[in-house]
């Protein structure tokens, strides 16, 4: 019988990990334990989340000390039931990790450094199916001075985005040449900035694409370890840009998306064929995609489960993401969602113009509208407000869900009438 009991992650531990695990304890019948490894360079955040029930034990290891690392696994390899990881962030050190799991199902290093990459990305899904994405240009700084030759046979407008960052930040549109080049520059000004306080070990490049045109959208899929994948729902995506907002972030996700099931299988056939690209396998999938008038076009894919998505699912369709996350890695068929009993949105805030802090107000108001699942503040009085193309986070975030989706939209509404973010003159 197997009696192997502990649930490794990296990082972090979220809430919803914690609630996962319990929720797999009882389906297997017996007491299972987490460990954490936790990146000695990421361990110095001093804000850093941690896990404050005691379920998991907590390991600060150097990951590029491949001994230490053998070390601190040892006494568990005969304990490990699943490796999981959720941040972008630690995509990379759980890829240092995975050699030293070999009783475990996990993606292979090279398909998660694919994954986090978005020049490796795009190669890897252009070779696969070039019609999946967009022409694009991969640039490090030493290659402005050739900028001109590079893009050459581009059409405006073009994406600059970072090669590894995540939530869309430094995401920025060019319509001409001179844009481009300013806004490379001043890219490279901060991205190293932007890449330390991201705790993101990569390259530090760019891509440079054509502008896809579209509406946006999401998925999530579990890859078992076979190959075999399963989308989830659509999530519809409105983005900062497309409602005249600075920025590429996501200023309102929805679910159910509203695609008729055509759409939606194509959506997945596209999605399905981006992943067999990279090669992945052993884990969850956050694919976000366009459908334009050429058909539906792959914006990146993630090996994790999508921001917000865990309640989005849990809300709209009573689905546990997290407990399926684990299922899947450890070779089990996770429980797909059937119809959607309710509607959700998600908002992403920023201030409307940079600067620092001065309050922030109608939290506790908008807190107490009914289809409220939960609102956060990230920034306090005194911090620093920057737009998404300039590296900046949201400010506040709200998740609602009700069974009336007339109600859900006008609930949405009154919480952007009611929290201000006000910045000091």
């Amino acid at each position: 019988m197997d009696q192997r009991d502990v649930v490794l992650t990296i990082n972090v531990v979220e809430p919803a990990l914690v609630r996962a695990v319990k929720l797999q304890s009882e389906a297997l019948g017996r007491e299972l334990k987490g460990l954490v490894l936790v990146h000695e360079q990421y361990a110095s955040q001093e804000d850093r989340p941690r896990d404050d029930t005691g379920l998991f034990t907590e390991i600060i290891c150097d990951f590029n000390d491949k001994d230490a690392l053998q070390a601190v696994l040892e006494p568990y390899q005969d304990r490990l039931l699943v490796a999981t990881c959720r941040y972008e962030e630690a995509i990379q050190p759980f890829a240092q990790v995975i050699p030293f799991l070999p009783n475990l199902n996990t993606p292979t290093p090279e398909s998660l450094h694919n994954s986090s990459d978005k020049s490796k990305m795009r190669k890897a899904i252009s070779n696969y199916d070039a019609s999946l994405v967009p022409r694009f240009q991969y640039l490090e700084e030493d290659d402005l001075d050739n900028l001109e030759q590079l893009v050459s046979e581009f059409h405006y407008p073009v994406i600059v985005k970072p090669s590894g960052l995540s939530k869309s930040l430094l995401v920025t549109r060019c319509d001409t040449d001179d844009e481009l080049k300013k806004c490379l520059d001043k890219t490279f000004g901060i991205i190293h900035d932007i890449y330390d306080r991201e705790q993101y070990p990569g390259r530090k490049g760019v891509l440079v694409e054509e502008m896809m045109q579209g509406n946006m959208y999401s998925t999530d899929a579990y890859v078992m370890p076979d190959g075999e994948i399963f989308c989830l729902p659509l999530v519809k995506v409105v983005t900062a840009h497309s409602v005249g907002l600075s920025g590429f972030y996501g200023y309102h996700r929805s679910v159910p998306s509203g695609l008729p099931e055509t759409d939606v299988d194509r959506a997945f056939e596209a999605a399905k064929s981006a992943i067999r690209a990279l090669k992945l396998s052993s884990t969850t999938a956050h694919v976000e995609m366009f459908q334009t008038t050429q058909g539906w076009k792959i914006i990146e894919v993630a090996a994790r489960m999508g921001g917000y998505r865990d309640a989005l699912y849990r809300e709209v369709y009573g689905n546990e993401h997290f407990y399926n996350d684990l299922s899947i890695r450890m070779g089990n068929k996770p429980t797909l969602p059937g119809d959607a009993r309710r509607h959700a949105n998600v908002l992403n805030m920023y201030a409307d113009k940079e600067g620092e802090i001065d309050k922030i107000i109608g939290l506790e108001q908008a807190g107490e509208i009914a289809s409220i699942v939960s609102l956060a503040s990230h920034a306090k009085s005194g911090d620093i407000a920057l737009f998404s193309g300039n590296g900046g986070n949201p400010v506040v975030d709200a998740i609602l869900s009700n069974e009336d989706k007339e109600q859900l939209e006008k609930d949405t509404a009154k919480v952007r009438e009611l929290v201000k973010i006000h910045i000091k003159s």
